[in-house]
């Protein structure tokens, strides 16, 4: 005999009741002792409505932007203002396992983990559903593999997702699953505040620029891929990791890093022919590396520009000096779309150049015919 819709709809609230349970006791219990009681096991955990918990949001996104760029000042009002609500008495048990949620992530990032581990078992007690305390209870585990597992566990029973799977991104990317990783990410930072994109956004982009690389070159290429300064030495390590361009000079083998620099050096890859591998790379020293990289040595592009515009003695780029040694290169890869005029005027030949834009340009530079 069929059940009917309403006998239906009861018996699945029951039965994800248990399993909201179930696991999220489980997850508490991992860091901190409960008491004998049960957790109630007839209760759908839904996101819960109304403004109360809207009123915390400015907390939790003080304390995103926090994990992302700490700043003490900053850290001490906010845990303040944290702590200052923790006294007031409520009523609402989603508000309350929200706000201890918030106070636990404040003590992990005030290094403080047992008190973490207790606020999350208080969180637990008063509401098991929250998405909030899962992450911060992920984050308390002691290997990236119990992290993962622990935020997968937490997608099926908690009251939303998308705070979860940007997590669960960070933790696939730590164990070097970049392409799940990526995926995880983009299943959630378009629907999370702009705040949560500063948190993961470079870690999304390094896993993005690592998803097609093997473990070894990734870990090889991870240190070059940030928002920080490219080295001279990247430059080379990125173009052999990331791409087959340079097969024609390494016969397809991987050369020590060392030893490819100072053979593109000798080749004129580099505008210092005594340039440091830790020399920090501007615009135009990529240039001239990407220009090398797409000419393949054929004479006719690394001066095509000069013999153009020789009658003229002068470029169409206004701080880009004919005669000068990464003429032809700036202009190559701008003519090509491979690099790109910043203000639709100038080169800029002189700004600093990160890694994960460097990569961005190599890929466009490889690709090009």
């Amino acid at each position: 005999m069929r059940m009917n819709n309403q006998a239906f709809g009861r018996a699945a609230r029951v039965a994800r009741a248990a399993r909201v349970a179930a696991a999220l006791a489980a997850i508490a219990l991992s860091w901190a002792p409960l008491s004998c009681a049960g957790v109630q096991r007839d209760v759908l955990y839904e996101a819960p409505a109304g403004a109360e918990l809207r009123e915390l949001e400015g907390l939790e996104l003080a304390l995103v932007r926090l994990r992302a760029k700490p700043e003490q000042a900053a850290f001490i009002e906010t845990r303040a203002a944290v702590e200052s609500r923790l006294g007031s008495a409520t009523s609402d048990p989603a508000y309350r396992a929200r706000l201890l949620a918030l106070a636990a992530e404040a003590s992990l990032q005030a290094g403080r983990r047992t008190e973490a581990a207790q606020r999350l078992a208080e969180a637990t007690a008063a509401y098991p559903g929250d998405e909030l305390a899962a992450v911060v209870s992920s984050r308390l585990a002691r290997t990236n593999q119990r992290r993962l597992e622990e935020l997968e566990a937490a997608l099926l029973v908690a009251d939303g997702s998308f705070r979860i799977r940007a997590e669960l991104g960070a933790a696939l990317a730590d164990l070097g699953r970049h392409r799940e990783a990526v995926a995880a990410f983009d299943a959630a930072l378009p629907y999370l505040h702009e705040d949560y994109r500063l948190l993961y956004g470079e870690r999304r982009e390094r896993s993005f620029a690592l998803r097609d690389a093997d473990e070894r070159q990734a870990s090889s290429s991870a240190a070059h891929l940030t928002r920080e300064r490219l080295s001279a030495l990247g430059m080379a390590v990125l173009a052999q990791n990331e791409t087959s361009a340079l097969d024609t000079i390494t016969g397809g083998s991987d050369w020590d890093p060392s030893l490819l620099f100072n053979r593109l050096k000798a080749l004129g890859w580099y505008l210092d022919p005594a340039a440091a591998a830790s020399t920090p790379v501007s615009r135009k020293d990529a240039a001239v590396f990407l220009w090398n990289l797409m000419a393949k040595n054929r004479r006719e592009l690394l001066t095509r520009y000069s013999l153009r515009y020789a009658a003229r003695g002068v470029g169409p780029v206004p701080d880009l000096p004919f005669g000068s040694a990464y003429f032809d290169a700036a202009l190559g890869v701008v003519e090509e779309n491979v690099m790109s005029l910043p203000d639709g005027r100038n080169f800029r030949p002189d700004d600093p150049v990160a890694g994960l834009d460097f990569y961005a340009w190599l890929r466009a530079a490889a690709a090009w015919r």
